[in-house]
């Protein structure tokens, strides 16, 4: 009897320590799944603070980029076989504007395009009447060969664009600006080269003069001139621009996207008429084939990189 009762005393000591320690290890598991618990929502917030959606506000940006660009002219002589080829340029600009909800804002600014066109003719030939240094009427018979004109025109405008962003989710989303561009020509200039011959025909004497370069009657003279387009000084353009942007930060914003620009430009005085338009009146000018059109218009394609930063 006496076993028995150690035996049950023994059973009854074992199954309490058992008891005491089970709770110790229950309570340091709950312990460690608080504590993960707690982390984990931390994190969760420090994330969601990171990715909040910036509310509508005042914001300014910087925008640049690479862009193929080109100058046409319409009804330049009506030339045949004239090239206009696009040329490698750039553009920028500075903006700010403000956000009305997640979805519409309002921005201006200043903006910068570099318009560039190359025209190449392989051969051109033309005859007008005029006099030389001692009042002596006559015919002046121009033929060129391997015509290039650099036409660079920087345009500063200004402008008011209507902003839309759907936002495809906290961090990223599509944007879409349009709007119109009050435009300003800074630099207009043309460089045109070509190989020139010029003849003197004085139908009073019957006789062709030609092959002489002290009288301005060169053969096959290389030539190259540079000289200012006249171009009006201001218009009204439209501007547009679209592409995907990124939070990278709370209040910092980064987009690519593609960007259009096109200005409308012209003579101060009004067209000149084709008929009356010389290539190059004598051996040391070439004017620029846009003197001879009756409009002329700019347009530019690019990829626009921009950084904005929300106040």
């Amino acid at each position: 009897m006496k076993h028995i009762l150690l035996y049950i005393r023994h059973i009854l000591f074992i199954g309490l320590l058992l008891f005491c320690f089970q709770n110790k290890v229950f309570s340091q598991n709950n312990d460690s799944i608080k504590r993960n618990d707690t982390i984990k929502r931390n994190d969760t917030i420090k994330r969601n603070e990171n990715i909040k959606r910036v509310k509508p506000g005042l914001f300014i940006g910087f925008s640049a980029g690479p862009a193929q660009t080109s100058i046409k002219s319409v009804g330049t002589l009506s030339i045949s076989q004239l090239i206009s080829n696009t040329q490698n340029s750039y553009f920028g600009s500075f903006e700010i504007g403000y956000f009305f909800s997640r979805y519409f804002g309002l921005s201006s600014g200043v903006n910068y395009v570099s318009y560039k066109s190359q025209l190449t003719l392989e051969s051109y030939q033309n005859s007008f009447s005029t006099v030389d240094s001692e009042n002596d009427a006559f015919e002046m018979r121009v033929t060129v060969s391997d015509i290039k004109e650099l036409q660079t025109v920087d345009i500063l405008s200004i402008p008011l664009c209507i902003n839309l962003r759907l936002p495809f989710s906290k961090t990223v989303g599509l944007f879409i600006k349009g709007g119109v561009n009050l435009s300003f020509p800074l630099n207009q200039k043309y460089l045109s080269s070509g190989i020139f011959t010029y003849k003197g025909f004085y139908a009073q004497y019957n006789d062709l003069l030609e092959n002489l370069p002290d009288y301005g009657f060169p053969t096959d003279k290389s030539v190259a001139v540079d000289g200012q387009l006249k171009l009006k000084t201001m218009g009204i353009n439209p501007i547009a621009s679209g592409g995907l942007d990124f939070f990278i930060k709370k209040k910092i914003q980064i987009a690519i996207g593609v960007s259009y620009n096109s200005t409308s430009l012209g003579l101060n005085d009004g067209p000149t008429s084709t008929d009356k338009f010389q290539l190059s009146p004598d051996a040391t000018h070439i004017n620029s084939f846009v003197g001879g059109s009756s409009k002329t218009t700019a347009q530019s394609m690019g990829v626009e990189f921009t950084l904005r930063f929300y106040l």
